[in-house]
């Protein structure tokens, strides 16, 4: 570079700088400016604090979050009016579990487990107890099940495959915590909880049943953990007594709870005599269980069959027809809010027609398919 094109050069720099320079400002103003800086530059700081404390917090949650976390609550399945908990399909019925009052209208609300509103089991708020129930030829092949538990458990999980959650139900004053299922009697039934549970085993229990075929006596019969131990559940009382033409005295008693409606017909007088079944449990507005106890007394031809019948709430009289024309007219018995009726036909007669009266001496309902032994069920 030559000695022009040098001085050249410093001349247009120095006129850049100078544009560059800032136009002259008075004094007094650049205090006032001062003091503006210095509290902008305080103003960051307290911001830079503010920034450090809320990143500090953030590093904190972040650590936080990293630790084993508590497993969340199970989550909360309540029941509609109806006290419906399970449904489904099997063997190509609908079924549906629910709890419901069992009592007739006007006494005690009574709480029972019943399966498509009819075969109920009175149960009571009890963690543990569980219960099975198989329909027969209704629905084939198939049992259904139930569980109480407690409140911290959210479901149960069926032979390692069907998630099935705990739903809440509200029925006559109680709080139940239950699981439904169905399951088929071809297989084994393995029921485990869905999260471990503290004192609970992993496997839960369930009383099963287990031959697809087997009697029909035991449709509709729940089998239960608790059936004899659930605390306020099993009522007895006496239906009726009496003396046969012999002299011969009788007496049928009833005891009520998840076994079912157990009758049992004695002799009176020694107690020696006693033939005892159970046969499921009605719903006010289900079926009726007509039960047949045949009983000898000892001497040939010397006996009767003594009959029990829970009946619907409007009923106010059963006459028993017998097959000579002859009738046994019974009035029902309250136990525990549900009306049963109770006679005895001697050895030397045989039930011919059963008759529902109202109050009012109204047939309600006939039948003739009376069981010789054991029971049927008939709907008035």
């Amino acid at each position: 570079m030559t000695a022009t094109e040098e001085r050249q050069l410093r001349r247009a720099l120095h006129g850049t700088l100078q544009s560059l320079s800032p136009p002259s400002v008075p004094l007094e103003a650049i205090a006032r400016r001062g003091k503006v800086i210095r509290r902008r530059r305080a103003g960051a700081a307290v911001g830079a604090f503010a920034l450090a404390g809320i990143v500090a917090v953030t590093s904190l949650t972040l650590r936080g979050s990293q630790l084993p976390a508590v497993p969340p609550a199970a989550p909360v399945v309540t029941a509609g009016p109806d006290g419906a908990f399970a449904s489904g399909t099997a063997d190509g019925h609908p079924w549906r579990l629910a709890v419901q009052n069992i009592a007739d209208p006007g006494y005690r609300c009574l709480p029972a487990i019943v399966i498509n509103g009819t075969d109920a089991d009175p149960v009571y708020p009890a963690p543990g107890n569980a219960a099975s129930v198989a329909l027969g030829q209704a629905v084939r092949g198939m049992a259904f099940a139930f569980i109480q538990l407690p409140a911290g458990v959210g479901g149960v999980i069926v032979n390692g495959d069907q998630n099935v959650p705990a739903v809440i139900v509200n029925a006559c004053g109680y709080r139940y915590h239950l699981v439904g299922f169905s399951y088929s009697l071809t297989g084994p039934l393995r029921i485990t909880l869905a999260k471990p549970y503290p004192g609970w085993p992993a496997d839960v229990f369930v009383p099963t049943l287990t031959t697809p075929g087997g009697s029909t006596q035991a449709e509709g019969l729940w089998i239960n953990t608790y059936t004899y131990t659930a605390p306020g559940v099993t009522t007895s009382a006496t239906l009726a007594s009496g003396t046969l033409p012999g002299g011969q005295g009788w007496i049928i008693k009833l005891q009520f709870g998840p076994g079912g409606d157990c009758y049992e017909f004695a002799q009176n007088s020694l107690g020696s005599a006693q033939m005892g079944y159970c046969g499921p449990v009605s719903t006010p507005a289900g079926p009726e269980t007509i039960m047949a106890l045949p009983l000898g007394f000892g001497a040939p031809g010397v006996g009767a069959t003594g009959y029990a019948v829970p009946v619907s709430p409007g009923t106010a009289r059963v006459r028993a027809v017998l097959d000579n024309g002859s009738s046994v007219l019974a009035t029902p018995r309250i136990v525990d809010g549900r009306r049963y009726v109770a006679f005895v036909v001697p050895s030397s007669r045989s039930l011919h027609r059963l008759i529902w009266l109202d109050a009012g001496g109204r047939v309600m309902a006939s039948t003739t398919a009376v069981p010789q032994y054991g029971y049927t069920q008939f709907q008035p």
